[in-house]
């Protein structure tokens, strides 16, 4: 397709410029001093009509090809090569032969020709011209004063270079568009396989031109901006996300890598607020540059994936090479515990009771957080069974001095989840109240409230009114071993997390506006049949 675009392209070119020379020569040859331009002879009036039919003939013949397209560009170039050396030899025959003022006329055709037909097509009607050219004068026509042989011989000489000349350039230039057409389809498809390879991204990804505009992204980056407005058309980084903006707008060498929160009241984001990590790559030599980034959370959840892996391998090793030890240890000291009656001994045996029961109990969450056993889950009506735990719980000399304040529950409000993982959720949390919601007034106030989130979740929100987190603990603060007290062992949140996704919940925690912290426990709803 692309190469019969280029022969009717040709066409029309050729057409054009023989129109432009045709319609040059009529107007020499009308003009009221053409006698004293151009030597006519005795044939004036008959090459005035033969300039004003090729000039016809070759407007007619462009608006034909403009107006419509014919089926066979081919054909149409034989058609025209043969009409021009018609009209060339009529012009040379009465224009005084080689040696008139039209001579220059067979050069010309034979560049046309060459560009038309081309190869062994071309050469065809080079030899018939040249036959005729060196006939003609021979036999006694075209001029009346021929010309001498070696003038003839040369100007032949001259036509067939010319006509070797042409085909070959023809056929460079030829070569050198196929090669063109090829690298422009080669570049296309590259684009469009970077295109494709972008879109399909597992990283968020904008290209950003010299005026910060987003001239290119992919699905992820779109979703992890937040912007809602999107079109094909390059867009502002101040309107698809302002931070973002201000961030890389600031001055760094070379590539750099940034966190940054979104969120915040504008209407054109999602509601829910979230930590990017953004790479900023500039391209040597190029007006464009790459903003690389991926949701900060999602991160975090490989990294702690990677680490429950790793505990699972650690949780093997300590069931064998630490429980066994810490039984026998713990045996000992209970049987020299017994033999020793001075209160200073007995007291020695008693701190090491306690601490290896809280060794041992730190080997049995760890060996909980590697390998949790599945939920056995079944209904539980949250306005009794809630009560009666919190009263059980506060059996517990840590919690037995803790405020704790339950609203009042619906009685239709049913959860669906394993009752004794969901006791050690809330007792896990509760002790991470009694260590950190401490107040000022050095008490422990814990407020419950229990709500539908929607038609298929119930949402438990638990807060206390301590002193709330720094930012930089409450992104970590459900990770494996992550904590702020040297006594503690990080794993009591990360428990509560992994205990509600075994019961297809989730919690999310955050401060209180009025002080405290705030945890809300999202939990599968269980409803009867014609509730809502």
């Amino acid at each position: 397709m692309p190469e019969m675009v280029g022969d009717w392209r040709r066409l029309w070119g050729i057409s054009a410029y023989r129109l432009l020379i045709a319609a040059v020569i009529a107007v020499l040859l009308h003009l009221p001093a053409s006698e004293t331009i151009i030597d006519l002879g005795g044939h004036a009036r008959l090459l005035r009509v033969l300039a004003l039919v090729a000039a016809t003939v070759s407007l007619g013949y462009l608006l034909a090809l403009l107006l419509r397209r014919p089926v066979q560009p081919r054909r149409h170039a034989w058609i025209q090569v043969s009409t021009d050396t018609l009209l060339v030899l009529l012009l040379l025959h009465f224009g005084g032969g080689v040696s008139g003022p039209f001579s220059i006329l067979p050069f010309l055709l034979l560049v046309s020709t060459a560009s038309l037909l081309r190869g062994k097509s071309a050469f065809v009607f080079v030899w018939i011209l040249l036959a005729l050219l060196v006939g003609e004068p021979l036999l006694g026509g075209m001029a009346t004063v021929h010309p001498p042989l070696g003038q003839l011989f040369i100007y032949v000489l001259a036509l067939v270079a010319v006509a070797v000349l042409a085909d070959s350039l023809v056929i460079s230039l030829e070569r050198g568009n196929r090669l063109a057409l090829q690298r422009d389809a080669e570049v296309v498809n590259l684009n469009a396989l970077n295109r494709e390879i972008v879109q399909h991204m597992d990283v968020g990804v904008f290209v950003l031109d010299r005026q910060n505009r987003v001239i290119l992204s992919n699905p992820i980056a779109r979703t992890l901006s937040g912007y809602r407005l999107w079109t094909s058309a390059p867009i502002d980084l101040d309107l698809v996300q302002p931070r973002l903006a201000t961030a890389v707008q600031q001055p760094a060498q070379g590539d750099s890598e940034m966190m940054i929160t979104l969120g915040g009241r504008d209407p054109t984001l999602q509601d829910s607020a979230q930590t990017l990590l953004v790479r900023n790559i500039a391209l040597p030599r190029s007006p464009y540059r790459l903003l690389l980034f991926r949701d900060a959370s999602a991160l975090r959840a490989r990294e702690r994936e990677a680490q429950l892996a790793a505990l699972g391998r650690l949780a093997a090793n300590i069931a064998h090479e630490i429980r066994n030890p810490l039984s026998v240890i713990r045996h000992a000291g209970n049987l020299l515990g017994e033999r020793v009656e001075t209160p200073d001994s007995r007291h020695l045996f008693e701190i090491l009771e306690r601490e290896t029961v809280r060794i041992n109990a730190i080997v049995e969450s760890v060996l909980e957080m590697a390998r949790p056993s599945p939920a056995h889950s079944e209904p539980i009506p949250l306005a009794n069974w809630l009560p009666v735990l919190i009263a059980e719980l506060q059996a517990d000399p840590l919690l037995a001095s803790m405020t704790i304040v339950i609203w009042e529950i619906s009685a239709q409000l049913r959860v669906y989840a394993d009752p004794a993982q969901l006791r050690q959720v809330f007792w896990n949390l509760l002790h991470n109240s009694a260590q950190y919601g401490v107040a000022e007034d050095a008490t422990v106030r814990v407020e419950i409230e229990t709500v539908r989130a929607d038609k298929e979740t119930v949402m438990v929100t638990l807060r206390d009114f301590g002193s709330g987190l720094q930012p930089e603990v409450m992104e970590r603060i459900f990770e494996p071993f992550f904590t702020t007290n040297s006594q503690g062992t990080g794993l009591g949140l990360s428990m509560v997390r992994e205990l509600l996704r075994i019961n297809g919940g989730h919690i999310d925690c955050e401060n209180h506006p009025q002080g405290g912290v705030l945890f809300r426990i999202f939990l599968p709803c269980w409803c009867l049949e014609g509730e809502e």
